[in-house]
């Protein structure tokens, strides 16, 4: 599992958002793909989830970064869970109000060709059952 296409996927999109390439952030979820953005905000849609992570690099300075580390990946034909420990960091903004440190889940459905792309990305995880969304 070390070497799992989905690991590269996620990877790939932490890099796009680090080096605010929102297009490629964008290419890596599907049509109909749900951001949280924040507990209590969703987004729904790629075009909305590109405008959504631009507004988050904002609010972290243009100095966001995200890392994963330990992940578990449960598949079941098309669809897979991803369980990931996320990391958040943004040397520019040292204030925020949100976890830096999180058991992240992601859904990620796989296309006719092949291509993983992500129709869920909560970093938040359970922590929304600690607000309503």
């Amino acid at each position: 599992m070390e070497n799992h296409p989905l690991k590269q996927e996620i990877a790939k999109a932490d890099k796009a958002i680090g080096d605010r390439d929102f297009d490629t952030v964008a290419s890596c979820y599907s049509e109909d793909a749900v951001l949280v953005v924040k507990p209590g905000t969703l987004v729904q849609g790629r075009e909305a989830i590109k405008e959504a992570h631009k507004k988050i690099s904002d609010y972290f300075n243009d100095s966001l970064k995200v890392s994963q580390s330990d992940m578990v990946i449960i598949e079941a034909g098309n669809i897979a869970l991803v369980l990931s420990k996320t990391y958040i960091e943004s040397p520019k903004k040292l204030d925020s109000e949100f976890s830096t440190e999180r058991d992240a889940i992601y859904v990620y459905k796989k296309t006719t060709d092949g291509k993983w792309l992500c129709a869920i990305d909560n970093s938040y995880g359970v922590e929304l059952l600690e607000t309503s969304i």
